[in-house]
């Protein structure tokens, strides 16, 4: 039986929950001192109740099934007081219910599920199919991917995204019947308590991305990028919502003092921009928050490139091949930076193995994702290009536009997840010009390619006062049901 069972019904909600997860299950069951089913409650009936206004505190007791439909020892399928169960509702449609399985002294001793309208019962197993994950910041240039990575694996996907570069990335999944498109962003309690409401799972990609376009507007950047996590990740523990994985970049590892050396998940962290600054403090809340309830993952993301829904340019390994393709030259400034690489397929990849390891494998964890053999130097990556693009010549320039350096160590995920990344630079570069030759960017240079030009042109991320106002509102309503409730 993979449902776990507790004889004390005076458990947490809280507490039920992560031993729900734990168990990789849906469900608990709750039994007395001699093994007879009291009850059972599924892991969306108690975060609902806490969308009810519950605490996380309130005692299964209080929000258990305490006369669900069971099988007992001849197959027979009645309630637990003994009663004839009716097997078609009203409408005569199917109504598929969880049961648990009594021997012949009324122990539980396995999990079903019952088809009411043909009596038929069935293996409880959990599956993505049953579950879906809230990716915010999913119209963007990781998000779009992962999120038509999430659907091919099975589960339903809900977005919630500013849309400041649009809705191209993922217009065409809106048709979808796993799919939901929320906009608006995690700075918002009233937002954000509408987007995590019955979901699985949390994804959190959002934020300003890149050095350019956090330095527009530190102070936004300081909302979006820490305030936002913070709020997010609170709301989602104390709604039940432990898994919860979170975007953060290998820039935290800044300038390296030793490029001969591989930097781990507890090598120094040495920042050298605002947006790794503020990723650094996101860490820290989000690990000041883990406890056995809460369960994040954080992903420490090497430099990204590949094709995506909603293209970048402003990325190095777009530009340069963009560059080598469209105007014969490969533009390297300084060169001997190193800086690891990482397609943008297997990093949407990286997310999913998460979402589908057991829980306790991942999380409180921090795991660099990329690999050891796409560490390159920036003149390294330039002749890589060069090789795909013959036509194409290297121009160096001595001023160095980036302080970043540094090598990193990928050993950790690929040993406890098995994550390898199947892309290379080189099989980029060579999609990257079908791509081009199929006049599928009619020009690289556009302002939607960029994210420093588009928020730069299109300043549209304003917190107004009507946010604020609703949130203050949604606050005081919320912190009013959980009053009465305690009382």
């Amino acid at each position: 039986m993979r449902w776990p069972v507790t004889a004390d019904a005076g458990l947490s909600i809280r507490n039920a929950i992560a031993r729900i997860d734990r168990a990789d299950s849906r469900g608990i069951v709750v039994v007395d001192d001699e093994d007879q089913l009291v009850g059972i409650a599924t892991s969306r009936r108690l975060k609902e109740t806490l969308f009810d206004g519950d605490t996380p505190e309130t005692p299964l007791s209080a929000v258990i099934e305490e006369d669900p439909v069971v099988v007992d020892a001849s197959g027979s399928i009645r309630t637990v007081d003994g009663a004839a169960t009716v097997l078609e509702d009203e409408d005569g449609d199917s109504e598929t219910v969880v049961a648990p399985v009594l021997d012949e002294d009324g122990t539980v001793t396995d999990v079903t599920t019952v088809d009411l309208t043909n009596t038929t019962a069935s293996t409880v197993e959990r599956s993505a199919s049953d579950e879906t994950v809230l990716v915010v910041g999913g119209a963007g240039y990781l998000g779009s991917v992962l999120c038509r990575q999430l659907l091919d694996a099975g589960f339903g996907v809900r977005v919630l995204d500013p849309l400041f570069y649009g809705a191209a990335g993922v217009s065409d999944l809106t048709e979808t019947d796993r799919f939901s498109l929320h906009r608006g962003d995690a700075r918002s309690v009233s937002t954000v308590l509408d987007a995590i409401a019955g979901v699985d799972a949390v994804v959190h990609l959002g934020g300003i991305v890149g050095d350019p376009a956090s330095e527009l507007d530190p102070e936004k950047t300081l909302e979006y990028n820490l305030h936002s996590t913070q709020l997010l990740a609170s709301l989602c523990k104390y709604h039940g919502i432990n898994r919860f994985v979170f975007a953060s970049t290998c820039s935290v590892y800044g300038r390296s003092p030793d490029d001969d050396r591989r930097l781990d998940e507890d090598a120094e962290l040495n920042p050298v921009s605002l947006y790794a600054r503020l990723k650094i403090q996101s860490e820290r809340v989000l690990h000041d928050l883990a406890d056995e309830q809460f369960s994040p993952t954080i992903l420490r993301m090497a430099t990204i490139y590949g094709e995506s829904p909603r293209m970048r340019f402003d990325l190095v390994g777009n530009i340069l091949p963009a560059k080598a393709y469209t105007e014969g030259v490969i533009p390297v400034f300084g060169g001997d930076q190193y800086r690891p690489n990482v397609h943008v397929a297997d990093a949407a990849r990286a997310y999913v193995d998460c979402l589908t390891a057991p829980i306790q494998d991942v999380g409180d964890t921090v795991f660099n994702v990329g690999s050891n053999e796409q560490n390159y130097r920036i003149d390294e990556l330039a002749t890589v290009v060069a090789d795909c693009y013959p036509e194409a010549t290297i121009e160096y320039h001595d001023d160095q536009t980036d302080e970043r350096s540094y090598r990193v160590e990928f050993d950790k995920i690929e040993t406890e997840l098995g994550f390898e990344p199947e892309r290379t630079i080189r099989d980029h570069c060579l999609d990257l010009r079908e791509s081009f030759e199929s006049d599928a960017y009619d020009a690289y240079t556009s302002t939607r390619y960029n994210n420093y030009e588009t928020l730069e042109q299109a300043p549209s991320y304003e917190r107004t006062e009507a946010v604020l106002e609703s949130d203050s509102i949604t606050l005081e309503r919320r912190q009013e049901t959980v009053a009465s409730k305690e009382a």
